[in-house]
């Protein structure tokens, strides 16, 4: 699962708020407490969606919650191209290029609002740096 950082760090927040510790969580999950003691610092780069699902059922919390500390619902690529003000097409191009954060669900890109939002208008690193794609160019003598 992308953002699996995110993720520890919110499972780390809701276990202390709720009182409870690593050991229970590995117990109430089935998930290895190592597993679970390496996500929460940080360590481990991907989560499953199912042991995402397993975690947040445990902590009666929602998935969404869970991966990015907030109750935004997900939506598809149709209502991004319209947040966005582009075709689908470009909006699918985008989500495959990393252009706009994103993640597959059962084959279906998903998107959280605010984090498309924020992605979005934050300035680039150099805004005059050459593209990738005309860097590949060849000149012609």
């Amino acid at each position: 699962m992308r953002n699996s950082h995110h993720a520890g760090h919110h499972i780390g927040s809701l276990l202390a708020a709720s009182g409870r510790d690593q050991a229970w969580l590995a117990q109430e999950t089935g998930i290895a407490a190592e597993m679970l003691r390496s996500l929460i610092a940080g360590d481990t780069q991907y989560l499953s969606l199912e042991d995402a699902a397993t975690i947040a059922d445990a902590l009666n919390v929602e998935l969404p919650v869970l991966i990015h500390g907030n109750s935004e619902e997900a939506v598809g690529i149709p209502q991004i191209a319209r947040l966005l003000r582009v075709s689908t097409d470009t909006a699918y191009r985008k989500a495959r290029t990393g252009e706009i954060p994103g993640f597959k669900l059962g084959g279906l890109w998903r998107f959280f609002p605010s984090e498309v939002k924020a992605h979005v208008t934050t300035p680039k690193a150099d805004p005059w740096a050459q593209s990738a794609r005309s860097r590949s160019r060849k000149r012609v003598a």
